[in-house]
């Protein structure tokens, strides 16, 4: 009698994250805040195959994070509160975050990565509520939930950095370059 080796179920690679609808491409926003932009590039990562499509789609959605993040603050800074729908589009990037296949080994980036995207979004919901008289436009730093963010994505990148040492110069500086463009501080 044969044996039958038990496998874990293989995760579908996740769809392609939404493309959001700020009035800012992903290069403008970079080239806005200004920052570098390095992309990951999967064909040269050490990463293992089962974890690749993973990494491909949330780095494709964090830059999509990114120009929501430069367009919230270039509308709110002006007062513009109501185009684009700055809420919105972070909630439909938590959405697609929230159904993303995750490989067991990066839930704890995951988990991560969604807190920052919800303090991000907090942040904006907060300014949008006080308009005016938001107390931390001009100091974000101050806030609870950019903070969180920061916090978030500091450690995110921290994860990518002890998990995959072999990744070359140029994805270990794409990892970089994901986390600290989304994050304010």
């Amino acid at each position: 009698m044969a044996s039958s080796a038990v496998t874990a179920p293989v995760a579908a690679p996740p769809s392609d994250p939404p493309t959001v609808d700020v009035g800012l491409t992903v290069d403008q926003a970079y080239f806005a805040i200004p920052h570098r932009r390095t992309i990951w590039r999967e064909s040269d990562s050490t990463v293992p195959s089962t974890e690749r499509a993973y990494l491909r789609a949330t780095f494709e959605m964090l830059d999509q994070a990114v120009a929501v993040r430069v367009a919230g603050q270039q509308n709110f800074t002006g007062q513009r509160f109501d185009s684009p729908d700055i809420d919105g589009e972070y909630g439909r990037l938590i959405a697609y975050a929230q159904a993303m296949p995750v490989p067991v080994g990066l839930a704890s980036y995951h988990r991560k990565i969604l807190d920052a995207l919800a303090g991000e979004r907090q942040y904006f919901a907060d300014w949008k509520s006080a308009r005016e008289g938001f107390q931390f436009a001009r100091q974000p730093a101050n806030h609870p939930g950019v903070r969180q963010a920061s916090s978030n994505l500091r450690a995110a990148y921290g994860e990518l950095m002890a998990k995959y040492p072999e990744e070359s110069q140029s994805n270990r500086d794409a990892f970089f370059d994901y986390h600290c463009a989304l994050d304010f501080l």
